[in-house]
């Protein structure tokens, strides 16, 4: 995987997110391989949510090290049980939250680091279930609520070789539940148009559903 000019080789953070970089960066290129495309689309400083499909375990792992800088996760508030396990979640920059219900204080906390100038992870399963479609608005919002960027990615594997590709920056504009539902909906259809260009991938469909029934709602 080769660092554009300006790309940090680990980028800063804690010293447990550093140590995890490197160890992961050097576990996915030896053991499956690793090709990351359009990593320039990342900002390197400033508030920024990483919104990326996820379809296995790897993904944040995958994704966190395609990333130039310290990416920092949500994530299911049953792993923190463990004192060790929470230790370490933290210590990497992860945070919980509650998918049983509205969490709002993970969402407070997400945009308290991103307020701090700090770059959140989002990850889906897919662009049309129920489930998707929230966290993708999710993403949406917290990029509104901190002016930040929002940049797609897509994920994806070639036989055991991870492939990651990100795409040009939305610049969220307003607050509303409008224009959270139009944003939403240019996001799946950027990860749509990054997903198709995986081999062998049908082409994007035209946004048809949901956050468009959204928006006419709102």
């Amino acid at each position: 995987m080769s660092r554009p000019p300006g790309v940090p080789l680990i980028p800063r953070g804690p010293w447990l997110y550093r140590l995890g970089y490197a160890l992961s960066k050097a576990l996915v290129s030896v053991a499956f391989g690793l090709r990351v495309v359009d990593v320039e689309h990342v900002p390197l400083d400033g508030p920024c949510v990483i919104a990326s499909n996820h379809d296995s375990g790897w993904d944040p792992p995958v994704v966190g090290v395609a990333t130039p800088r310290f990416l920092q996760f949500m994530a299911k508030r049953e792993l923190f049980s463990n004192r060790l396990m929470a230790w370490a979640l933290r210590g990497v920059g992860t945070f919980p939250v509650d998918r049983g219900k509205n969490d709002i204080g993970a969402v407070k906390e997400a945009l308290r680091r991103l307020q701090a100038g700090g770059a959140v992870g989002v990850f889906f399963e897919g662009t049309r279930k129920a489930e998707s479609k929230a966290a993708m608005g999710g993403a949406a919002y917290l990029a509104q609520r901190s002016g930040g960027a929002l940049v797609p990615a897509a994920i994806w594997r070639e036989g055991r070789r991870f492939h990651v590709r990100f795409g040009e920056p939305l610049r969220p504009t307003g607050r509303s539940r409008d224009e959270t539902a139009a944003l939403t909906a240019a996001l799946t259809e950027r990860v749509r148009s990054l997903l198709s260009q995986q081999p062998g991938a049908a082409q994007p469909a035209p946004a048809d559903d949901d956050a468009d029934d959204d928006a006419k709602q709102g």
